[in-house]
């Protein structure tokens, strides 16, 4: 029997369709601009909260097993897309970044608890604090892109808040043509468990 291989995976929270878009139009503007970036699919672009690296398929349930009932025990809670940024400073970017607001403090609490949960089995914690935010480029030759951040730094960026009420556990797999992203299981956070509940069977 051919051995199962270690599946690239992380945890991660998915986009609304309407911030996809506008992450979209953003990206088509800034293209405009001659600057060695490498652009990520706005359809390939979410909110992760823990990098797992490469890890065995038997482990899913484990993983999956230690983290779903502390997930399900948060409450659903709103995000705000807002602002931008380069990582590491603007003098040599390396990241263009937009940001995501968590005014209720969920988003940090669910993170840092994740982070907490999957220590024991062999995940360590990342060093660097958490700062939510979506990548959507990456820089790939340093020529142009400090030319191109004052003028990313001068578009608005202000979107609609949206309800986040599951996390997603996503696989990754890496293909010459970019990432694809499948989706290995959804935990639903609490107050989407209560309304599925309630709802009448169909």
């Amino acid at each position: 029997m051919e051995e199962e291989k270690p599946i690239r995976s992380f945890i991660c929270i998915e986009l609304p369709e309407r911030l996809r878009h506008r992450i979209g139009e953003i990206q088509a503007e800034l293209k405009t601009y001659a600057a060695h970036v490498s652009w990520v699919r706005p359809q390939n672009i979410h909110l992760t909260l823990k990098f797992l690296g490469h890890i065995e398929p038997h482990r899913i349930p484990e993983i999956l097993g230690a983290i779903r009932p502390m997930v399900t025990r948060h409450p659903p809670f709103t995000l705000v897309p807002e602002g931008r940024g380069v990582f590491p400073h603007t003098r040599s970017p390396r990241v263009f970044w937009l940001g995501i607001r968590d005014d209720s403090g969920v988003l940090s609490a669910l993170q840092e608890e994740i982070e907490r949960t999957l220590e024991p089995l062999g995940f360590p914690r990342e060093k660097r604090p958490f700062t939510p935010h979506l990548t959507i480029g990456r820089v790939r030759l340093y020529r142009k892109p400090k030319d191109l951040t004052p003028k990313f730094l001068a578009l608005e960026f202000s979107e609609p808040a949206f309800e986040v009420d599951h996390i997603t556990l996503m696989r990754s797999d890496l293909k010459p043509t970019g990432a694809i992203y499948t989706p290995l299981d959804i935990i639903p956070l609490e107050g989407r468990l209560k309304r599925e509940a309630d709802e009448p069977p169909s």
